[in-house]
Order: C-alpha cells, then sequence, then structure tokens
C-alpha cells in the first residue's frame, strides 16, 4: 500500500527538524560555554599582590641638651697667719770704720771678730795657707776674708793704713777685733789650729804680737756690701 505524505506534513516535518537542531545548537553552544566560563575561573589562579605600605619616616627632631658647665670652687685653704717679728727699718750691727775695705766693713758689721788671710794667688804654699786659716776662722765662729795682696782696691786699703809703709804679710794672717782694729798679727804660714787659738784669744780680748797699729779714726756705723 502506497502512502501518500502530503506537501504541509513535509512542511511541519522540516521546521520542526530545524527547530530540534536549533535547540540542540543552542543548547550545546551554552553549555560549552558555561564549562569554558567554569574551567577558566577554577584553572586560572588570581594572583594577589600584596600591597606595599609606604611608610613616612617620622623625623624626631634631636633634643638639644644644654650642656651644664658645673664650675667647683676649690675650697678656700685656711690662712694661717705666721706672726713673724718685726726686723728693724735698716740693719744696726757692729760699728766700723769708714775708711776701711767695704768687704772688711761687712764683716765686721756682722761678726765681732774676723780672720783675714792674706795670700798671693801664684804661690802654692798660699793656698794651703789660705785653707788653715779658713778652717781656724770657723773652728771659732769667727768671720773670714780673704784678700789677694795683688788686689789693690782691698790690699792697697789696708797696706796704706798700715803705719811706717809697712807691707803685708805673704802669707800671713790678721785678726781684726770691731770697729776695725787689729788685735792680733801671724805672719807666715799658720795652721788651722793656731788660727782658731788666735781668734777664740782675741774673742776673749786677749791681745798678741801686732806689729802695726790699728786705724784711729772713728766713722758711723755702715753697712756696706761686700
Amino acid at each position: 500500500m502506497n502512502l501518500t505524505v502530503s506537501p504541509q506534513i513535509k512542511i511541519l516535518a522540516l521546521v520542526g527538524l530545524l527547530a530540534a537542531v536549533g535547540l540542540a545548537a543552542s543548547m550545546f553552544v551554552l553549555g560549552g560555554s558555561s564549562k569554558k566560563t567554569v574551567t577558566s575561573a577554577v584553572s586560572t589562579p588570581v594572583a594577589h599582590t600584596p600591597t606595599k605600605t609606604h611608610t613616612t619616616p617620622v623625623h624626631t627632631p634631636a633634643k638639644h641638651t644644654a650642656k651644664t658647665h658645673t664650675v667647683v670652687h676649690a675650697a678656700a685653704k685656711p690662712v694661717t697667719k705666721t706672726h713673724h717679728k718685726a726686723k728693724p727699718t735698716g740693719f744696726h750691727g757692729n760699728p766700723v770704720y769708714a775708711q776701711l775695705p767695704q768687704a772688711l766693713q761687712w764683716q765686721l758689721a756682722h761678726h765681732k771678730v774676723v780672720v783675714v788671710s792674706f795670700y798671693n794667688p801664684s804661690s802654692e804654699v798660699d793656698a794651703i795657707s789660705v785653707a788653715e786659716a779658713h778652717a781656724g776662722a770657723t773652728d771659732a765662729g769667727a768671720g773670714f776674708l780673704l784678700v789677694s795682696v795683688l788686689n789693690n782696691k782691698v790690699a792697697g786699703i789696708l797696706t796704706a793704713l798700715l803705719p811706717g809703709g809697712g807691707l803685708l804679710p805673704d802669707p800671713g794672717v790678721f785678726v781684726y777685733r770691731a770697729p776695725g782694729d787689729v788685735a792680733l798679727r801671724l805672719d807666715g804660714f799658720a795652721d788651722r789650729a793656731s788660727v782658731a787659738q788666735a781668734a777664740t784669744n782675741v774673742m776673749s780680748g786677749e791681745t798678741g804680737p801686732v806689729a802695726t797699729a790699728a786705724p784711729t779714726a772713728t766713722a758711723p756705723a755702715t753697712t756696706g756690701t761686700p
């Protein structure tokens, strides 16, 4: 038996087929797009970059500490007053003859008895005599003066004071007593003991052999510096 399909049915069938195909295609497109979107969302990790925090440095103003200058005052030392005996305005020693040499005046102003040793610088024996005379004067506690017979400023004056134009001994010792008298004279070499004994005797008021006289003129006390 032959079935005859009318043209209307064929058109309806074709439209239905096309509609089914379009629906399937639409479903396929939507489904694929959805899977793709989900896959991309899952497989692509989102990198979270940490946000850098910009820290503005805070400049704290430097504190200026004022330096304190501590002045340490040393404790005042206690002043100890030393009471010194008032000294006289001028030196008042033994009165001496003004015509004597300055060096001898000074010795006689400080010592009542002075040993004067005369010597010649070119003589070795005189040097020994000088040493003995100085030691003897020290032992007796008397003053001492060394005079070269070649020194006209001292020896010349003492020579001029000798009466009769006598000469000074070389070597020799004169022991003077203030104010300027020659109390004892030793000509030639005299050892230490002899000089000390002579000075001690003069201190005691004794006198020995004196070949010449001492000057007799007097003058005010002087304080000459040798």
